[in-house]
């Protein structure tokens, strides 16, 4: 070509390897985001809950009071924290980014991982098991009850409670109504 300086013409080579490069920085960030929050979530969810007590009594723990509403405390503050704190890291999530389908795994699979840590978190900083406790007490000693997303029964397991879900539930539902509503979504896109 004439009065073309070949070292300045762009192919278009460089523009792909750029914006993959930019997009996996963006889905990494987003990531380290749910993460973070994840840990903060389970912070502010021990700190919040005021553990219940109850008694030893032949080497077993007794919840006391008993009852569902004492010993689902637990369970409903990290549902109340965890599904607005997903819904809002994915609507920021979903505004930020031009790449739904990657943003949508990306989100599903952080948020995951962030409900767990924020359960991880939040029972680590939490009192001990006083099952394991009690063993060692003389009967009608008074100890809290430990941090947990299920039944203070023994063989109940939190990793099966369905209150994981509620972070990427409220991500979910975040990714879609930024989708459906925001200005990238349905609203901005052309028809015809």
């Amino acid at each position: 070509m004439i009065g073309v300086d070949e070292a300045s013409y762009d192919t278009g080579a460089e523009r792909p390897a750029t914006e993959r490069r930019g997009l996996l920085r963006r889905l990494v960030l987003v990531a380290a985001m749910f993460l973070l929050a994840g840990a903060l979530g389970g912070v502010l969810w021990e700190w919040l809950w005021k553990p219940p007590t109850g008694l030893t009594y032949q080497g077993t723990w007794f919840l006391e009071p008993a009852g569902p509403d004492v010993s689902f405390e637990g369970v409903a503050l990290f549902v109340v924290i965890a599904f607005p704190l997903g819904l809002l890291l994915a609507v920021l999530a979903g505004v930020w980014s031009r790449h739904e389908v990657a943003t949508t795994l990306t989100v599903l699979v952080a948020a995951s991982a962030a409900g767990v840590l924020m359960y991880a978190v939040g029972h680590a900083l939490g009192p001990t098991d006083p099952q394991t406790l009690a063993a060692a007490k003389p009967d009608y000693t008074t100890l809290p009850a430990d941090i947990g997303l299920s039944a203070p029964d023994r063989g109940q397991s939190a990793w099966l409670s369905t209150a994981l879900l509620a972070l990427p539930s409220g991500a979910m539902t975040g990714l879609v109504g930024t989708y459906l509503f925001g200005s990238r979504g349905f609203t901005g896109r052309r028809r015809g």
